[in-house]
């Protein structure tokens, strides 16, 4: 069985087709390629968007993930519904997305002089050391 399946690829330029997914091993990946960040109106119809979801989520709400140019970093949502009253007296169901969460680009990267190597055996040797701390808890 091969560990990495493409499922589409992209159609680069101002296609709405503007996304990679795989399946690699146990995750699923998504690349928007060039969403669009300065076209407001968003005529192309280009995807901004990758939402997440459990078909079987036991009271779980989803999550809607997009990059902020402005803030430099993906942003999470959650949906939260509201009902609209219509002119005929009747009722809709409006999904607003709230920000949930902020994650800067760049963030593990600090602007310190320690260099790749060593930063990344520190990560290593931080990552270890939490997982001896869980191991010790259980």
């Amino acid at each position: 069985m091969t560990d990495h399946v493409k499922i589409h690829d992209s159609k680069y330029g101002d296609s709405p087709m503007n996304f990679h997914v795989a399946k690699h091993k146990d995750e699923v990946h998504v690349d928007l390629t060039y969403p669009p960040r300065s076209d407001e109106e968003n005529t192309s119809g280009q995807c901004r968007y990758v939402v997440v979801d459990q078909e079987s989520a036991r009271a779980s709400d989803g999550i809607r993930i997009h990059y902020d140019y402005r803030r430099d970093g993906y942003v999470v949502e959650q949906p939260r519904d509201r009902y609209v009253k219509l002119s005929d007296k009747s009722y809709d169901t409006v999904t607003d997305w709230i920000e949930v969460g902020f994650f800067g680009s760049w963030a593990l990267n600090d602007a310190s002089d320690e260099s790749d190597d060593e930063r990344h055996a520190r990560l290593f040797r931080e990552a270890d050391a939490a997982f001896e701390a869980t191991k010790e808890k259980a």
